[in-house]
């Protein structure tokens, strides 16, 4: 099996790493190509895969093809190589570009998969979704399920609901930073040094991630586990409900999510 990567960017590279690290592959089987040859071949060189002239290349030797540009070029790539695609498998990371304009875009047979990781991919840690078209096979699934193993996580869910993943999953991560930073922030103002209430800060979002993910409880349930009444963490949690911290959240993934759709409608 030999694979394309449309794109050397850092999550095509992340991607490309845990393909390695894993087994799925060899550096000899991965091709990357870039708008600058430059760029695919830096990234190439730190990898130890190989470098193709020009997309239309990169794909014309390979059975699966990872689109991996930014989503302003992405039908621009796959119109560029069309017919190499033919009869291949294209895995897309990019956001807002849905199924049919891709197989539009590459006007013939083809088969699609739409995928949405996050961020924590490159440290082999993340989640990614992974939205089969029609047009792909149970097989060809199977291989997309394999393959962002070796990253972190999946889930498949279905193209529709690929702007809530993007809401919850891709720009969540931005959002719980702030919460660090404003946690880590309430440290500092305790007397703590930058790095020891960032260090602590980090440690209880982590903390509260693996509860949820290892035990497979509920937030809220875990949460009233660790709260005792008129406690330190009571305290805590009256000022962000009075202050309407859980609803202003959720208006954050609703606003990230209607903003997917709003990109998506552009294309």
């Amino acid at each position: 099996m030999n694979y394309a990567f449309l794109g050397g960017g850092r999550m095509g590279c992340a991607l490309i790493r845990g393909m390695l690290a894993s087994g799925l592959t060899d550096g000899e089987q991965i091709t990357i190509s870039s708008k600058h040859l430059e760029s695919a071949q830096k990234a190439a060189s730190s990898l130890g895969t190989k470098a193709a002239q020009s997309n239309a290349e990169a794909v014309s030797g390979a059975d699966v093809i990872f689109l991996c540009v930014k989503p302003s070029q992405a039908l621009a790539v796959v119109t560029e190589a069309a017919t190499q695609l033919q009869g291949k498998l294209l895995i897309s990371i990019v956001a807002g570009i849905h199924s049919k304009d891709l197989l539009e875009a590459a006007v013939g047979k083809l088969r699609v998969i739409r995928t949405m990781p996050n961020t924590a991919v490159r440290l082999r840690k993340g989640i990614t979704a992974v939205a089969p078209d029609t047009s792909a096979t149970a097989e060809d699934l199977a291989l997309a399920l394999e393959i962002f193993s070796s990253v972190g996580t999946v889930l498949e869910v279905s193209e529709k609901d690929l702007d809530a993943v993007t809401a919850v999953s891709g720009s969540g991560p931005a959002f719980a930073l702030l919460m660090l930073e404003s946690l880590a922030q309430g440290g500092i103002e305790g007397g703590l040094a930058p790095h020891v209430a960032k260090t602590f800060a980090a440690g209880a979002l982590a903390a509260a991630a693996a509860l949820v993910m290892e035990t497979g409880e509920s937030p809220l349930a875990l949460r009233q586990e660790i709260t005792s009444p008129g406690g330190t963490t009571a305290a805590g949690l009256e000022v962000l409900t009075d202050s309407g911290f859980p609803d202003i959240v959720r208006e954050a993934a609703n606003a990230a999510r209607h903003r997917s759709i709003e990109l998506s409608a552009k294309r």
